[in-house]
């Protein structure tokens, strides 16, 4: 079924629909939201926050692609979240594998390598790299989620794909 069609479904009290919205895109919105506010707890509130704005009848324009809206409102959450936190002063935790839980296995010497360099490199640019690289999202989405334009997201993954190759040319690794 298509999300915007499941997503009216939910609004009407369908928790099936409502169930299945989240079970397509929950991990997405975790990664998402870990990658900016950098704390595996902050990035479930954010979820949560996201998952119960759609139930608060934000509207959805059908003729935007689904995951750029719902990461939109997921990105704002977490940019609130970490103004919150900037005015209480809160000392972030330190840094999480920036995965989702549970993953482990013969790939995660590589995934530690690439999180590690995306750490590394300024929050613009590892946002813009991990929405299209990553979420496979296109340009024009990723510049509906990021607010900037399309031209503008192409910028910052060329720049941020060339600093990454920098940040695993110094840990002596090819690319």
């Amino acid at each position: 079924m298509e999300d915007a069609f499941l997503l009216s479904r939910a609004l009407k009290g369908d928790r099936e629909a409502f169930t299945e919205l989240y079970d397509r895109h929950a991990a997405g919105v975790f990664g998402y939201a870990l990658r900016i506010v950098r704390e595996r707890s902050s990035a479930e509130d954010v979820v949560q926050e996201t998952f119960v704005g759609l139930l608060a009848g934000r509207r959805y324009d059908s003729g935007r692609p689904f995951t750029s809206w719902l990461l939109a409102i997921a990105r704002n959450a977490a940019i609130d979240l970490l103004r919150r936190r900037k005015t209480r002063r809160e000392v972030g935790a330190e840094d999480e594998l920036l995965s989702h839980p549970a993953h482990s296995g013969p790939d995660t010497d590589a995934r530690e390598m690439v999180e590690s360099a995306l750490r590394g490199i300024p929050d613009e640019f590892r946002e813009a790299v991990w929405l299209c690289d990553a979420m496979g999202l296109t340009y024009q989405e990723a510049s509906e989620v990021m607010g900037c334009e399309t031209g503008t997201v192409g910028s910052r993954v060329a720049r941020g794909r060339k600093l990454l190759k920098e940040q695993f040319a110094r840990a002596g690794h090819e690319v």
